[in-house]
């Protein structure tokens, strides 16, 4: 029993060091100006935060809310090849032509550049 014990006691340490440098979650924010007092208010954040090998995208959770309805998208943002990143998945209210450049362009700077 004491063999078992000890066994836990070194994994668990030994995994603690793995644990810390963990990387810390990006986040992204931007408030589209509309007419008026109203706004279009758009995040992202990354699904599953998680080292990233050369050339593998970032899959990232887009949301729209405000003054255009709301907007839910996953998107593979591909920052060695912008024109391979692609919409997995997008809401059916607004699709994502709604999603302005400034989104995008937003997001590949906090991916790709930082």
């Amino acid at each position: 029993m004491k063999i078992f014990h000890a066994c836990i006691g070194v994994a668990f340490t030994c995994a603690t060091p793995l644990m810390s440098e963990a990387q810390e979650a990006k986040s992204f924010a931007y408030t589209q100006p509309m007419e008026g007092v109203y706004a279009q208010y758009w995040t992202a954040q990354e699904l599953a935060v998680q080292d990233a090998y050369a050339g593998q995208p970032y899959r990232l959770y887009v949301e729209g809310q405000g003054k255009l309805g709301e907007f839910h998208g996953i998107l593979n943002l591909d920052c060695t090849t912008p024109r391979f990143s692609t919409w997995l998945a997008q809401s059916e209210y607004l699709s994502s032509d709604a999603v302005p450049a400034e989104v995008i362009n937003g997001l590949r700077v906090i991916w790709c550049e930082g």
